[in-house]
This record gives structure tokens, sequence and C-alpha cells, in this order.
């Protein structure tokens, strides 16, 4: 029997020569360890460190599992290459391209690789290096989030490195599944500065004539309350009741006094921003672990609000793979596991070698995937397999999804889809499903667990009408384990993962991110889930089940912290200040109020800082937490002093012309930093904005596809956002209903046709 590891048989090159793992971040580190833990041999080919990572211990998860090379040699590198099925390229371009390592001339001698690159950042204003404080400031993504203090705040959420990461294993996968039909490699490229644009699709939007509500969200910003609690214990504790029946059993468990008017009136007349202030007195009467019984007894959604790493700790995520153990030099590591499931859709014997074909179309092109998911993660997936060229059918209620009524989230998440509205718990819609089911390549949904078997579009019912298909459960926690019941959303896992309490800095209450970032991230490993689940279809012959988590989304953003022996290893962590994790990376504010950004990447960029500005630096100590802290502590506030004596553009400048890496913070308010990046005329020119017309916000502009592939990679999605049945009666024709049996369908509202 062969193995049923998905990348069992594979072997990757990672070539990381003269790059950073703190200026990567996941970006450069997570795509092998993944892809070794799914069953690939990874070779990770490195040059001398980089000085600055020496105290950060993230490369400890990143690169396990990895066989590591240390050599310069491009004679060395291009061999190693040359037997490689993927390569995973890192790097400026004097040290890739202008060696010989760039695709062309790898595909050359190896014309199976399949190529994946992680470029340098190049917008409008130039080239940034690659760390992702550096790209992150340039763009103005520092201003977007309100810290504890005044100015733009070091905004730790990883953006940049796992965007990236996402972009390039989606890819990557994706040209895997062309190459067994083709034989062919190709190649994929990515940069910090795209990974940043990933994971704000709900943030970047504007339009002709959008309605005040949905363009005031792409101006300010949500002003929903986050309803983040401190217990009687001091303990917090992170509630969201976004489902039905929700409110009133939070308003019951408290207390409070009922509501007449229900959710959605109270949020739109400011009632239930009162009530959310009025329940800090609420929860200080009782520690977190009563407040957590009695709410998820009444069917409440809850979690406490961990530290990064804190929820490797969790029975759950041991009990499903989530957390792994490694053994090192005598000590035991407990770290992130695999965010992915993926098996047979049904047990079934080896099948032979499927034979190979000579299209070269868009990756994904010739394929249906049937979307049943609603809200954000699952409807992403499903846009950006779009994106790849699949024809996407969005299944919705008559109404619509819930979604739609938050027009930014459907905009970010709809793109290129054919909506068919139906009833799908109607008896009469059971024949639709089934023909659906039994016509689609992928089915997806992200419905809680228990709800797919009750709509019969479960793995099982899909293996019975479609053993060949790829199904998609997008959870929340998994589907198994002692949370799978429980429901989540964005702010639940941004509270269990740690990610509010990182981005709040030490010693202060955690901060939430606003653009729903798990969401997008949970939408991103669902979409290289499935990919790879496409990859061993075509391998094997048979059907995939791919089960995908947001709790597994949201650790991947932490995923460097570890315990090691029972103790957190954490790394760099955000200061009280919110500036960064320490003097060599961080942000610093010149004279004229004016921030800016610098890193010190080794001992002799610091010796040049300290002449610049003519103060006794001491040893090379760039970051606070190891075994320098106290050095590294001390000449913070020195070197705050010396930048506060002249304007921030300025010591820019002169940073630069010493050869040191900076760059000005741009002070952008929300509204002007969705401008900047939908009036680049590079992101025009590389796709990574689009325009199109739309019926009701007149021409739309938007975060565009950022899979960028070759070559002779062509198709791509439609550029449209369906309205709500607008594709029903096309698509029922398609299946084989005929129009008779259509219309008698739409008379009895089964399903919905748009006008």
């Amino acid at each position: 029997m062969r193995s049923e590891r998905p990348c069992a048989g594979l072997t990757v090159v990672e070539v990381a020569v003269g790059v950073s793992d703190l200026g990567l971040g996941p970006a450069g580190g997570l795509p092998g360890m993944l892809l070794a833990g799914l069953g690939a041999e990874v070779v990770r080919i490195v040059g001398d460190e980089v000085p600055i990572d020496a105290e950060v211990p993230w490369g400890r998860v990143w690169h396990r599992d990895k066989r590591i090379v240390t050599t310069g040699d491009v004679a060395e590198i291009a061999e190693v290459l040359n037997t490689a099925d993927v390569a995973l390229v890192y790097g400026p371009e004097d040290l890739v391209e202008a060696r010989g390592l760039g695709f062309r001339d790898c595909a050359a001698t190896n014309p199976a690789l399949v190529y994946g690159r992680c470029r340098p950042s190049r917008t409008e204003a130039g080239i940034a290096e690659d760390f992702g404080l550096l790209v992150e400031a340039r763009a103005g993504f520092c201003s977007q989030l309100e810290g504890h203090r005044r100015g733009p705040i070091f905004t730790d959420v990883r953006a940049a490195g796992m965007g990236a990461a996402f972009l390039l294993l989606t890819s990557i996968f994706a040209l895997l599944r062309r190459r067994v039909g083709t034989g062919a490699g190709g190649w994929s490229e990515t940069s910090l500065y795209d990974g940043m644009l990933a994971t704000l699709g709900c943030m970047i939007g504007r339009s002709e004539r959008a309605a005040p509500e949905v363009e005031s969200y792409w101006e300010h910003g949500s002003t929903f309350p986050n309803f983040m609690y401190r217990c009687g214990d001091g303990e917090l504790l992170q509630v969201w009741f976004g489902g039905k029946g929700m409110y009133r059993a939070v308003i019951e468990v408290l207390g409070d006094e009922p509501s007449p008017d229900g959710y959605y009136t109270d949020q739109t007349s400011g009632k239930l921003q009162d009530r959310a202030k009025r329940w800090t007195s609420f929860f200080a009467t009782q520690p977190r672990d009563v407040w957590v019984e009695r709410l998820r007894a009444a069917g409440v959604a809850c979690e406490p609000v961990l530290g990064p790493g804190e929820v490797l700790r969790d029975g759950h995520t041991v009990e499903t793979g989530l957390a792994v153990v490694r053994s090192e030099q005598g000590h035991e590591d407990l770290m992130m596991g695999s965010p992915f499931e993926i098996r047979p859709l049904r047990p079934v014997p080896d099948a032979p070698e499927p034979p190979r074909t000579r299209g070269a179309a868009g990756l994904f092109a010739g394929l249906r995937v049937v979307d049943f998911s609603a809200f954000v993660a699952g409807p992403l997936a499903a846009e950006v397999l779009a994106d790849l060229g699949a024809e996407v059918i969005k299944i919705e209620p008559p109404g619509g999804e819930a979604m739609r009524a938050a027009a930014y989230a459907v905009a970010a998440c709809q793109r290129g889809k054919r909506s068919l509205a139906m009833d799908i718990n109607a008896p009469e819609a059971r024949p639709v499903v089934e023909k659906l089911l039994a016509s689609a390549d992928v089915v997806l949904h992200n419905f809680r667990v228990g709800v797919a078997e009750r709509l019969g579009i479960d793995a099982d019912t899909v293996a019975r009408l479609n053993p060949n298909a790829v199904h998609c459960h997008a959870s929340a926690f998994g589907a198994s384990g002692p949370r799978a019941a429980y429901p989540g959303n964005d702010a639940l896992m941004q509270a269990l993962t740690g990610f509010e309490r990182a981005v709040g800095g030490a010693g202060n209450a955690p901060l939430a991110a606003t653009w729903i970032p798990i969401d997008m991230a949970g939408g991103w490993v669902a979409a290289a889930g499935i990919a790879l689940g496409l990859y061993c279809r075509a391998v094997r012959g048979h059907g995939q089940q791919v089960v995908t988590s947001l709790l597994g989304a949201g650790m991947l953003m932490h995923s460097g912290v570890f315990v090691r022996d029972g103790e957190l290893v954490g790394g760099p962590s955000l200061d009280h200040d919110q500036t960064g994790y320490g003097p060599g990376y961080r942000l610093y504010r010149g004279s004229d109020d004016r921030w800016f950004a610098l890193v010190v990447a080794d001992p002799e960029s610091w010796r040049r800082l300290g002449e610049l500005t003519e103060v006794d630096l001491g040893h090379y100590v760039p970051l606070r937490g190891g075994p320098s802290d106290a050095a590294a502590r001390a000449v913070e506030p020195v070197l705050e002093a010396a930048f506060a004596q002249a304007p921030a553009a300025g010591w820019v400048a002169r940073l630069r012309a010493a050869k040191l890496f900076a760059e000005s913070v741009e002070a952008m308010d929300r509204n002007g930093f969705r401008h900047a990046i939908l009036d680049d005329p590079v992101n025009r020119q590389l796709g990574r904005v689009v325009g199109f017309p739309t019926a009701d916000w007149g021409y739309f502009e938007q975060i565009g596809p950022l899979l960028r592939s070759g070559p002779d990679v062509t198709g791509g999605p439609r550029l449209m956002i369906p309205g709500v049945g607008e594709h029903t009666t096309e698509v029922l024709l398609e299946l084989g209903f005929d129009e008779s049996r259509v219309d008698e369908l739409i008379a009895t509202k089964v399903v919905r046709q748009l006008e």
C-alpha cells in the first residue's frame, strides 16, 4: 500500500541564503515545516546566520524535521535543486537570480521543478528589505490599529509573513497537482507585501455608490464592541453571541433586562454598545471558570484570553494533533503541529497512476467547486479556488447568506462565483443538492460539527454520490476533540491563540485586530488544504477528505512559540509602549512626532548606528528577552533620546546613507491606507488591485487575485460579485433540470432567481 502521508515521496529544497527568520517570519520556514509534516523530505540550505536571529528561538519549530545544509556555493545549491520536486527560494535578487538560482535557470536542468519564490517587496515607493516590520511600516500598516498610546504601533500580528506563507503553500500545491497530469513544473512568486495584502481583503475596498454604512467601514473600520471582560478572579474572557439565540441567552445568564427588539435592532440603535459597557460590572462578580460553565451551558460561545503558545497545553490541541511533541538534546518540546487533516474520502485500494494530459491552462481550470459555506473563512477559500481558475457555485439561502448584510465581507470573499439561491432544507431541493454533489470536484462547507450530516452534504454522503470528490470541512476547532462541537469565530480565536495579548504589549490590556485576521487566515489554510487534497486525488486517483480549522489557522500566527520541559519559550515579544522587540527591531519617534522603523541586523550595522547617533551602544544587543535583556533595555532609552533630537524623515535619510535598514512609518488613517494600496501603480500592474462594475455599488475596486504563477498558466476568475440567486436558472439547467422543473422550483420558492 502506498503511504497515505500526502507529500510522501516529494523532495523539497529551501534556499534561504542571506535572509532572516525574524525578518521573514513564518514565510521563511513555515511552508517547509508543514511540507515536512505532510511527509516530504525537506532540505534547508542556509548561509551564515544573520546575527539578529541568534536569540530568536522560533526556528526550533519552523525548521524541525529538516536536513540543514550550510553553504553559499552556487554549484552545490544548484546540484541539490536539480533533483528536487519543490524549491522554496528566498532572498534578494543578487543572491538568487544573478547567481543562476532563478526559475529559468533551474527549470533548464530540472523541468519538473515546482518553484516558489518569495521576492523582496516592490511597490511604487521602491523595494523594501525582507523584514516584516519594514514592509508594514512603509505601507502604513503600523497606523491601522489604535494602540495604548498615541501614534503608530508595532502591530504584532505577523501579517506579512503569515500571508506570504499561505500564498506559497497554496500555489505550490496547485502546481504540484497540475504536474501530475502534465509532467511539467512551474513557478509561483510572492512577497511579504503580497502576504500583508492577503490578510486584508475585508479591510480594503472602494466603490462609486456603496451604502453609507458600507463605505464607512472601508473608510473608518468597525465600531462593533469586542465583548472581552475581566472576571472576578482577574482573568479575561472573550464572549461571542453571533449565533441564533445567543444574545437572549447572554442576557438571561447575566440577569440583565430583556431586549424586546432583539440583537440586530439593538446593534443599529446603539443599545448593544450600551449593554457591552454595562456588562463589565456583571462579569467582575464571578471567576472566569464560573462564567465559562454558565455561558456554555446556555449555548453561548466563549473562550479564555491566553498568551501566545499557551493553547498548546490545552487538551484539545494535543488530542487533535495541533500540538505535537519533539525531543531535542534531552528536552521535551511541545509545539505547533499541522493545521491540515488529509485522508481518503473512503477506504480504497491503491489505484494505478493516472495518465498524463497536455493541459496547461489555469491551474484549476475545468474544476467545479460547490461552496456551501458562509461568513468569511469558507467563502474566502472558495474565492481563492476561483482565482486559480475553478468554477465556483455559491449555494446560499433565498434571502442571501448572513454576511450579505456585511457587504465588505461579501466583496472580499465572493468574487468570481456564481450564486444559486436555494432552501437546502426543503425536501424538493434534495435532487438539486445531490446533482450538485455528484458533479463537484470540490465540496466545501464550514458548518458546525453535525450540521453537514443533517443537511446531507457530509463526507460520507459525498463519498457515496461522488467518490472522486475532495470534501473540505473548514471547521472552527476541527472535526474531533473536546472542543469540536463548540462554535468559533475570529474574536474567540484571537483570544484563545494569544493573538490579542501579543498585540496589546507587555503589561497592557489585550488588543483585538479589527480586520478579522484569523477568519482570513482560516480561509487561506482551507484553500491550501483543498489544493493539497486535489494534488492527492491526482496522485492516488480517488477522492480526499480535508479538515482545517480556525484554531489551527490562529495558532500558526505565533507558531514559533513552544513549550520546553513545561516552560514557554516565547522569543521576542512586544513591549509596554508597543514599539517593537528591542533596540534593533522597533519603531522610534523623531522630534517632529513622526515615527520610523529601524532594523539593525548585525554588529557592523550596530557599530555604524553608534557612530551616526554619537552614542556608545556597547556590544550588539538588538533584542530584549534573551541573555542580554538588561543591556538591550538600557540601550533603548539612549537611542530614543538621540532620535528625539531631529525629524524622523531626516533620520531615515541619514540611516539609509549609512547603509542601515530604516523606513518612515506612513501616518495614514484608514481611508489613506486603502487609497494608498488601491492607487499604487505597481499594485495595479501586478494585479494586486482590480476594479470592475457591480450592480449595487457601481465601479468597485479591491485587492485582487494575489497568486501569480507561470509559465503557461492562463485564466482566472471572472471579475464580478454575484447577486443572490443571479445564476440559479443557469446552474439548474446545466445540472439537467428542464425549464418546467426550474419554473416549478422558483414558483414554490425552493430556489430563487434574481430578477
